[in-house]
């Protein structure tokens, strides 16, 4: 019996395709890369999966006349790919929600304990607010809770009854979380249409409710926050902004980089877990939807780096030692200094996702080991959020 072939396209940046291709039985596999960015009409014709990322759109332009007959996206948010599209034409398709939500939950932790540090505040008895409370928002509310703040949610797509009893969230709805939240953080697909949508829903308006003291993160969608509203929210008024994700990317509008407190080019969910779950699951999606499963274990194929042993300062207030074992898995300075650096480059927009291509290995928490005392105050803490003590 003749071997089945199958040619799968994929972003030059998706980890770990073909180990995970690997774990089908009975195929013959070629794998083909391209730059997601670029990626025309002719690269995809004699594919017949095709995965991708946030930052291609796949349409009619880009498939038709392909004999592709599964798109996945290793990705949380589908606004980049025309799925009535793909359904009239008949084409299985996939995405990989939860794939990186604890990274970037890992990255909103460490930037608003970053901004705690810098501005010598505490976090108990501050209200976060989460914008959307799906798999990144709940994670979020799951590292933060243990810092001792009251949470806020706003998310209209959820049910009642699906709302999580653990950690204790308090579902508001928007003008409260706009008026009540000294730290905003935003976790919602991009929505263009329909009774919830979600673009700009950052407008002037809802600029103007929040507290002129309130912290505002974006590690979402770039356009769920007006840029031009936000431009001219931030002059005269001393407001903390972080921005992972950026209204236009690759293409950054200077003024609103001038004025945020943080940057950086939309890394948040870089971690090497949250990137290689993401193909697992397309993988397994395009397999099944071919009469097909995946063998194995994830756990079984990641690349065995050499794991850090990250250090606890001995002393100190409870919030900066957290901020010195975070800088060490997170490096945010280094993150902002080379994305204002790129800008400056002859091609910011090439430099934008040449820092995405060669980000770093970042490995989650609980792949981390941390070195400590026994009884150390804050080992339960640590152990809360993941880590390995």
């Amino acid at each position: 019996m003749s071997r089945r072939c199958i040619t799968v396209l994929a972003d030059d940046n998706m980890p770990g395709v073909e180990a995970c291709c690997a774990q089908i039985t009975g195929v013959d596999f070629t794998v083909l890369r391209r730059s997601g960015r670029s990626l025309v009409a002719a690269d995809v014709a004699e594919a017949d999966w095709l995965f991708v990322r946030s930052i291609t759109p796949v349409n009619a332009a880009l498939l038709t006349g392909s004999r592709v007959r599964f798109v996945g996206t290793a990705t949380i948010g589908t606004d980049h790919i025309d799925l009535a599209w793909l359904a009239r034409q008949g084409i299985a398709w996939a995405s990989a929600p939860g794939c990186n939500a604890r990274a970037v939950g890992e990255w909103v932790l460490a930037m608003v304990v970053r901004l705690a540090v810098e501005q010598d505040e505490s976090l108990t008895g501050k209200t976060l607010g989460i914008v959307g409370l799906g798999h990144v928002g709940r994670w979020v509310a799951t590292l933060l809770a243990p810092l001792g703040l009251r949470l806020l949610a706003f998310d209209p797509l959820l049910m009642a009854d699906n709302w999580p009893a653990e950690p204790a969230v308090c579902q508001v709805d928007w003008p409260t979380l706009l008026a009540e939240s000294d730290i905003v953080t935003i976790h919602t697909p991009l929505i263009r249409a329909g009774s919830c949508p979600t673009f700009h829903l950052f407008d002037a308006d809802a600029l103007a409710q929040l507290k002129p003291s309130a912290w505002l993160l974006n590690a979402a969608r770039g356009a769920v926050i007006d840029h031009a509203a936000l431009v001219q929210d931030l002059q005269g008024q001393e407001r903390v902004v972080a921005l992972d994700v950026w209204e236009g990317e690759p293409a950054l509008r200077p003024d609103v980089l001038s004025r945020v407190r943080y940057g950086s080019p939309h890394i948040a969910g870089h971690s090497l877990e949250g990137k290689w779950r993401g193909t697992w699951q397309i993988a397994e999606a395009a397999a099944m939807a071919d009469g097909m499963a995946l063998t194995g274990r994830l756990a079984d194929i990641l690349p065995a780096n050499a794991l850090p042993v990250l250090d606890l300062p001995a002393t100190g207030k409870p919030l900066a030692r957290l901020h010195a074992v975070l800088q060490q898995v997170l490096d945010q300075d280094g993150d902002d200094a080379r994305l204002r650096a790129a800008q400056h480059a002859s091609a910011p927009e090439s430099a934008f996702d040449a820092l995405r291509k060669h980000y770093p290995v970042r490995r989650e928490f609980p792949a981390q080991h941390l070195r400590m005392m026994g009884d150390d105050p804050q080992r339960q803490l640590f152990i809360a959020l993941g880590f390995s003590c």
